[in-house]
């Protein structure tokens, strides 16, 4: 994987980053805070001169935990296509939506949710010296009957969004265990698992997470710096998260690393990768 994160031509962008555009395969777009047609698949293959027949795919309205979704299409594509290299962009712009009545879930979200945009490349051929994240599984999980704990509604005054005050309470005593129950059944020792990004939704998600995985305070360095850095970048900020830990952790080949980030439904999104 490598991110692409500072705006530049594209020929500046592809040798800093070591990507052909010509030989991209597949676009994964991802936004939940916004639409247009053509949209950015469009705006991208113009600006990058892809080719004109590259598979597109576009992820709409998933959340915090989109990017994740993302790299699980990434994944099973790559199981399909021997030699696709994927590009995937998530871009979100909150801001667009900032609500003015002064309610609970409005003070909250504008004040925890920013504007960003991030994105990865993918591919099997492996000239870069770089360090990269090879991905060893996705996982999606649906917490029943908890749609009421995170959601986003067009109103008639734009996007409302509804932030539970129990959603913490429910990543402790939920999806933490549902995180550890699905690493016990791929045979993976959470202990062994050195690196984590998780999803900086928020302090209290994070202390959540933190507790229900029994994670050391160096562990969520990564996660922490990126809320205090940036906020809430929704989709994007996971990305952020990984960046943060390609560039800045001690990285081992064959260490792992998780990620975990969390979408409208209540729905979790687990990603394991091997470092290479």
């Amino acid at each position: 994987m490598v991110y692409i994160i500072d705006k530049a031509g594209s020929s500046e962008l592809a040798e800093k980053n070591e990507i052909d555009f010509e030989k991209i395969d597949r676009i994964i777009t991802i936004s939940c805070t916004g639409f247009f047609a053509p949209g950015l698949d469009y705006e991208l293959i113009k600006e990058f001169n892809i080719a004109p027949g590259v598979k597109r795919t576009n992820i709409g309205f998933m959340g915090c935990a989109a990017s994740l979704v993302g790299i699980n299409s990434v994944w099973e594509a790559m199981q399909q296509q021997r030699n696709e290299n994927i590009l995937m962009v998530s871009v979100e712009l909150c801001s667009l939506h900032l609500q003015t009545e002064p309610t609970r879930d409005n003070i909250l979200a504008n004040m925890i949710f920013a504007d960003g945009a991030a994105a990865a490349y993918f591919s099997k051929s492996d000239s870069s010296n770089k360090r990269k994240l090879k991905i060893q599984f996705a996982e999606s999980f649906l917490f029943e009957d908890s749609a009421k704990f995170m959601g986003w509604k067009i109103g008639n005054n734009g996007f409302e969004m509804m932030l539970s005050s129990e959603l913490p309470k429910i990543i402790l005593n939920s999806a933490a265990p549902k995180a550890k129950e699905i690493l016990a059944e791929k045979e993976i020792d959470i202990s062994k698992i050195k690196h984590w990004a998780l999803h900086p939704g928020g302090r209290a998600i994070l202390d959540s997470l933190q507790n229900g995985l029994e994670l050391s305070d160096e562990q969520l360095k990564p996660s922490r710096k990126v809320l205090l850095n940036f906020g809430n970048l929704s989709s994007v900020s996971i990305l952020f998260v990984l960046k943060n830990i390609l560039e800045n952790s001690e990285l081992h080949k064959d260490d792992y690393l998780c990620a975990i980030a969390f979408g409208p439904g209540l729905t979790m999104e687990l990603v394991l990768f091997k470092v290479s």
